[in-house]
């Protein structure tokens, strides 16, 4: 069974752990005194830990050592504009499995809600839905941040190369294409449920960025943003 992974603002070599979603998770897997668990702390060190003590209202841990983790090749900033809320829960839960680096959500002219205080009002949900998943897939929790729109995001974001998904893009996003262009840093740009203007289109052109689309089938925002996260995850 996978290591049970879990994170901590602030670790020593002994950490009596009360957080009762960890605990939750310490007693669904069964876990009992002499078991070991991986922690990580907010710098993104990773550690063994055996738990030394264990009872109903928390839990002591003792530190073994450092262990080496592999991050995944490829940085990713996911920029999502702006959706209804609800599809915002499901786009962390989903691509923070992937490892990405953080979560961008700004405004485009297409963009049905526009007010970044929807994302503001639950970023502390957000963090625990995506502290969760991490956890899952064994990742970094990612940064969820917002910026006002499209050129701002840029300009915030200029050491990555922007690829942005366009459903009239003669270029094809496929494995193939992530083999010849073999890019790291990469500020994948995901347009609301309408898509996006011309405009942002050629904004994006001209600052340097790839304008790729998936093919022929019609898919939904969020849904868009996984399949491309599965190239990358696969496209190695």
């Amino acid at each position: 069974m996978t290591l049970l992974r879990i994170f901590l603002e602030n670790i020593s070599d002994t950490i009596r752990v009360f957080d009762r979603e960890i605990l939750r998770h310490v007693y669904a897997r069964r876990l009992s005194e002499g078991d070991e668990v991986i922690v990580c702390d907010k710098s993104g060190d990773t550690y063994l830990y055996k738990i030394k003590k264990r009872d109903y209202r928390d839990i002591l841990l003792e530190r073994i050592g450092p262990i080496e983790f592999s991050y995944p090749p490829r940085n990713i900033i996911y920029a999502q504009a702006l959706l209804k809320p609800k599809k915002l829960e499901s786009v962390i839960t989903y691509s923070t499995q992937f490892g990405v680096e953080a979560f961008v959500f700004f405004i485009s002219k297409r963009s049905s809600v526009r007010d970044l205080g929807v994302v503001e009002k639950r970023l502390e949900r957000l963090k625990k839905i995506a502290k969760s998943s991490a956890e899952i897939s064994m990742n970094k929790p990612p940064r969820i941040e917002t910026t006002s729109n499209l050129s701002t995001l840029l300009e915030q974001f200029n050491n990555y190369k922007p690829l942005l998904l366009y459903e009239n893009s003669q270029e094809r996003l496929n494995l193939e294409w992530l083999r010849i262009n073999n890019i790291k840093d990469i500020l994948l740009i995901i347009g609301p449920e309408g898509g996006f203007e011309d405009e942002e289109v050629e904004l994006v052109r001209e600052k340097g960025g790839y304008i790729l689309s998936l093919g022929e089938r019609i898919l939904t925002s969020e849904v868009a943003g996984f399949v491309v996260l599965s190239l990358l995850q696969f496209g190695i």
